[in-house]
């Protein structure tokens, strides 16, 4: 099930899973994953549960496999915050990243990812500053207008 908006002729598919597809590209756009939150508290000593980013990732996993995608874009917050590095994480993410190789991921960093620091380089994930400009669209982690753009914002 999806809601279809066309913007600048371009069909966008607004999805119930927290996220955009956009057809002609076969291109996915996520937000705000925060992939390690748990973790981050935890971190923190703060006490929470856990399975959190494996309850992303299945979301993920469901979304690729029902959708044909090519490229997944993060539109800012892949990591949490430095606690995100946990190994658990990490390798919870390197094995969704195995899983998925062929599938081309690029982050746009938000303001977690900056205190977070990127993802490893072994995930192969470009990391890249906002915004992206892809057809008529900006591609950004902030809602912040653009001059000539349509923004896709988390």
């Amino acid at each position: 099930m999806h809601y279809p908006l066309t913007l600048e002729d371009e069909e966008l598919w607004l999805l119930p899973q927290k996220a955009v597809y956009w057809p002609a590209r076969k291109c996915l756009l996520i937000a705000d994953a925060h992939f390690g939150k748990a973790s981050a508290y935890r971190s923190l000593g703060q006490p929470v549960p856990q399975g959190t980013t494996t309850a992303n990732l299945e979301r993920l996993d469901d979304l690729i496999s029902a959708l044909p995608c090519a490229q997944l874009i993060f539109l800012g917050d892949f990591l949490h915050g430095p606690g995100s590095h946990a190994t658990g994480t990490l390798n919870a993410v390197r094995a969704w990243r195995e899983r998925n190789s062929t599938l081309v991921l690029t982050l746009i960093r938000g303001n977690h990812d900056k205190r977070a620091g990127d993802p490893p380089l072994d995930l192969g994930i470009e990391v890249v500053a906002e915004p992206v400009l892809m057809g008529p669209f900006a591609l950004q982690h902030e809602p912040d207008a653009h001059a000539s753009h349509h923004v896709l914002a988390g």
